[in-house]
């Protein structure tokens, strides 16, 4: 009878032990993880043409699940936001690949921003440059 009690005991703490959440205090504060950005698209001070559009390929992952991903696209020269849209995945890997259009975006210089942010308000963010040119003139 002590080894069944010994034994389910045992299983008990194992049980517990392997839900961290059972240990802490319960709040959703930072706890110094961020989620972790990959942009594949677009590279560095890559030039496109409108016509082409904002190929945006990425991919954003977390052990606490991503609560939100933001994405911007600004106007280095102006400090203008041309375009931002949230998505809540509420999922651990999230992978993008969609082309943005960039037809209403003038010649000239930009700033493409990724924020992601976990259930635990932990954050990254990361930025690329790259110019939109005329059409026939990468």
């Amino acid at each position: 009878m002590k080894f069944k009690t010994l034994l389910a005991s045992l299983v008990a703490v194992a049980s517990l032990t392997a839900c961290e959440d059972v240990f802490e205090d319960g709040s959703l504060q930072p706890d110094g993880s961020k989620p972790y950005l990959v942009i594949r698209n677009p590279t560095q001070n890559q030039a496109l043409s409108k016509s082409d559009g904002l190929r945006v390929k990425l991919t954003a992952t977390d052990k606490d699940k991503l609560k939100e991903l933001r994405v911007s696209v600004r106007d280095n020269g102006t400090g203008v936001d041309y375009i931002n849209f949230s998505a809540f995945p509420e999922k651990k890997i999230l992978e993008i690949d969609t082309v943005l259009n960039v037809s209403e975006l003038k010649q000239g210089d930009y700033t493409l921003k990724i924020n992601a942010i976990d259930f635990r308000t932990n954050e990254a963010s990361t930025e690329i440059l790259f110019s939109v040119k005329e059409q026939g003139k990468k």
